[in-house]
């Protein structure tokens, strides 16, 4: 009695593990539907920056596109991550950083040279295309930050990280739509749940 509850219990779990191994196998499909996007990003933007002094630049196409990468790891699966150059198609179901711009502005104490505050606002672009072969072009924009200190003085320390925060928020910004667009789910089935 005892090597008949032993065998059945040894037939259970040889089933039950032929049963998982034949599923897997028949649907090698299912794993691969969460197939990871790629991303790409115009070359142009590997040098893209903005002059902040006389001879001081800050590399902002550099910011942009680690914000990118971080960002977009968050929300999707991500295959990978490449130039696109300027002429090269855009294939349906990728997601392209086309565009950065930071804006800056300085304000002074009316009718004086008295400085007040200064502001830094930024705007990126991407494109993406659906499965018909339109485009759509979404803006990703931040909220005004504010800074007391004249930028990229002597003593400012903080300018540089405020532009980076910045452009941090609009790519968020310009992602969260890509994930709001209606055909989302059937383009760009890699998502994680948000």
């Amino acid at each position: 009695m005892k090597f008949f509850i032993i065998s059945i219990f040894s037939f259970a779990i040889l089933f039950s593990n032929c049963l998982a191994s034949s599923q897997q196998a028949r649907n090698p499909e299912k794993e691969n539907s969460e197939k990871s996007l790629q991303l790409q990003y115009a070359e142009e933007l590997e040098t893209k920056v903005l002059k902040v002094g006389p001879t001081q630049e800050i590399t902002i196409g550099q910011l942009a596109l680690k914000s990118f990468s971080n960002t977009s790891s968050k929300l999707f699966s991500i295959n990978s991550l490449s130039p696109l150059k300027t002429n090269d198609p855009i294939e349906p179901g990728v997601i392209v950083l086309r565009k950065v711009q930071v804006d800056r502005a300085l304000e002074f104490e009316e009718g004086t040279t008295k400085f007040r505050q200064a502001t830094f606002a930024s705007i990126v672009e991407f494109l993406v295309v659906d499965p018909e072969g339109n485009q759509k072009r979404i803006l990703g924009h931040s909220e005004q930050i504010i800074s007391r200190t004249i930028p990229f003085s002597a003593e400012d320390t903080e300018s540089k990280e405020k532009i980076a925060t910045s452009i941090q928020s609009a790519i968020e910004e310009g992602l969260i739509q890509i994930v709001s667009l209606k055909d989302f789910q059937s383009v760009y089935r890699s998502h994680k749940n948000l």
